[in-house]
């Protein structure tokens, strides 16, 4: 039998024009998940459940053999990809692009957050395969400017991300309007019964593979956490920055109120940081992370969801701003690091009343990865200033080379002068803090001149009064304080914990009733409309959060929202009847906005 390692893209029998493609883009051997779904999906029959996680190449796995098959026009889409986020989206279409080789198929994105004209457009030329999210799609299919009657390829990509966002009812539509005899591929990181269940009533036989290279190919990761307070975490967080040799990495934050926030906060501080989650305008998503990739930004702060698609090379830190609510998105977040045989660090930071979940995050990271989660010193600002005097005249050695190479290509001596070399180095070119370079040698002489004009260009850098006292956090558990980590109370991925405005006691969600208590008798469940919310525990969301989603979606205070019961993929909750139409209206504007529906309705 041909192992995994001895295979080549050359074994697959794919055209020229394909072959050309793959090689062109400097694909050498196919991953192991390519190496399992390839000969299946290039067969002429059968369906495919396969998982794995991201980063395996698992678009690849589905668009070759897409692209080998549909290389000629047809009157209406062949193929349909559905993706969780628009992110997601336009990286699958563009890689596909990039297999093609040749001008078919023809490949159309449709996503919410975009204007619809260009994408009506797209559709009414002609594409043979289509990638989308799934309320855009309803809305093409709404409009009649998407026909799925001729689709031999249905392609579900991220599918558990897509339960949990809330979609599946959207995709069980979806699927329903293709034809019978259409091909499914379904791929996912985990396979809930949820996803099991929609397999066997809507596909019928069946391939499962599932990719244990992935599994096995674990992060090159340091992984560390910080035991602090709330109001240190800022503070934290700059020091890390300040004390690496070269920090370009995500902060993954709870909510998207937290994401601006703290991107606000960063950038005040003289960070270049960004924020990117779901409300950004998808013109704003793509500006922001081409200044990501290219580097003009080198902190990016983003949520879960908003994160997806986004592959970015060489980052060296993945920071935890808050834990996330379960091991595979934690997983999944360090993963964005420690790539292509470097490594990379991941950092999280813990509140005290946390250090129990943070204890069996670490338990299960050390039998899944090998390694447990170290527990690591709020870093100095001794050692902070130490690595920052050192990046600084890293910097200006950096800028002597160039000023260097610059004078030997013009044909000039080598040697350049100081006034020169540090002006040129420090300073941008007609800054007037160049002009006393030759004075200050002059008068100062060179070694107390190097260091004035160090300080003029790095002052605020090299400034120790810049950091400010971090309270340092026992080890030892106040009693009572630690939550389990499979629960995921209110912190979570969805931000800080909820707490009572006089006592500072925190808040739970009773599990028989769906409110809060904080020590006295749980509420009854008030009179209204029960309400279904596209959102549970496990995207991490608390009764607090489903509070807050309905209070926006339905125009009314928080103590209107009754009886909230959060499970694992949707939660419950009850609004005054106007309240609860006037969030079923808004929840459908914006197909990237969370299910808000009657309970029970299957509409």
């Amino acid at each position: 039998m041909t192992t995994t390692q001895n295979l080549s893209f050359d074994d697959f029998g794919l055209s020229e024009r394909v072959l050309s493609a793959v090689k062109a883009k400097g694909f050498i051997a196919p991953s192991s998940i390519q190496a399992l779904a390839l000969p299946r999906l290039l067969a002429d029959e059968g369906h495919l459940i396969a998982k794995a996680r991201t980063g395996t190449g698992k678009t690849a796995a589905f668009g070759i053999p897409l692209v080998e098959r549909l290389a000629s026009p047809s009157q209406k889409p062949r193929a349909l990809i559905l993706t969780p986020t628009r992110e997601l989206a336009l990286q699958v279409a563009q890689e596909i692009k990039s297999l093609a080789g040749g001008p078919f198929p023809r490949i159309a994105a449709v996503y919410g957050g975009a204007s619809i004209g260009p994408q009506l457009r797209d559709l009414s030329r002609g594409v043979e395969i289509v990638v989308g999210t799934p309320g855009r799609v309803m809305d093409h299919l709404d409009r009649g400017s998407l026909d799925l009657s001729e689709v031999d390829w249905f392609i579900l990509d991220e599918a558990d991300e897509m339960l949990d966002m809330g979609f599946f009812e959207d995709v069980e539509t979806i699927l329903s309007k293709t034809k019978a005899d259409r091909r499914v591929a379904l791929f996912s990181a985990t396979m809930p019964e949820a996803i099991l269940s929609l397999v066997k009533r809507h596909i019928g036989q069946f391939d499962i593979v599932e990719d244990h290279a992935s599994q096995e190919e674990k992060p090159a990761v340091d992984q560390y956490y910080l035991l602090l307070r709330r109001e240190d975490k800022l503070e934290a967080l700059r020091r890390i920055i300040d004390g690496a040799d070269e920090f370009y990495g995500l902060v993954f934050c709870g909510t998207k109120v937290e994401t601006d926030e703290l991107a606000r906060r960063l950038v005040e501080n003289g960070y270049a940081a960004e924020a990117i989650h779901g409300d950004l305008s998808q013109e704003g998503r793509e500006r922001t992370l081409r200044r990501f990739r290219s580097r003009m930004t080198t902190i990016l702060v983003a949520t879960d969801v908003a994160a997806r698609g986004i592959d970015v090379e060489r980052l060296t830190h993945v920071i935890n701003w808050d834990l996330p609510n379960d091991r595979e998105t934690y997983v999944h977040r360090i993963g964005r690091t420690g790539r292509a045989g470097r490594r990379g660090v991941a950092i999280s930071f813990v509140l005290p009343a946390f250090r129990g979940r943070m204890s069996q995050l670490s338990r299960s990271m050390e039998k899944a990865l090998g390694s447990p989660i170290q527990k690591m010193p709020i870093p100095s600002v001794p050692a902070v200033m130490t690595a920052s005097q050192k990046r600084v005249i890293q910097k200006i050695l950096a800028s002597l080379q160039v000023l260097s190479e610059q004078a030997e290509n013009e044909g000039e001596a080598v040697h350049i002068d100081e006034k020169t070399a540090l002006s040129g180095a420090l300073f941008a070119p007609g800054d007037p803090r160049s002009l006393v370079a030759e004075e200050l040698i002059k008068t100062l002489g060179e070694r107390r001149a190097i260091e004035a004009l160090v300080a003029s260009a790095y002052g605020n850098e090299l400034d120790p009064s810049r950091y400010r006292p971090i309270v340092e956090i026992s080890d030892r558990p106040v009693r009572g304080s630690d939550r389990s980590f499979e629960r995921g109370r209110s912190s979570g991925r969805f931000g800080s914990d909820a707490r009572d405005g006089k006592s500072g006691r925190i808040r739970e969600r009773s599990d028989r009733e769906g409110s809060y208590r904080s020590g006295e008798a749980p509420h009854r469940r008030a009179a209204g409309d029960r309400v279904y919310i596209g959102i549970g525990r496990r995207h991490g969301a608390s009764a607090r959060d489903v509070a807050g989603l309905l209070m926006r979606a339905g125009g009314v205070p928080g103590r209107l929202v009754d009886a909230i019961e959060v499970r694992d993929y949707c939660a419950y909750a009850t609004l005054p009847p106007e309240a609860a139409r006037r969030a079923y209206d808004f929840a459908k504007r914006d197909p990237e906005h969370p299910t808000i529906k009657p309970a029970g309705s299957r509409n």
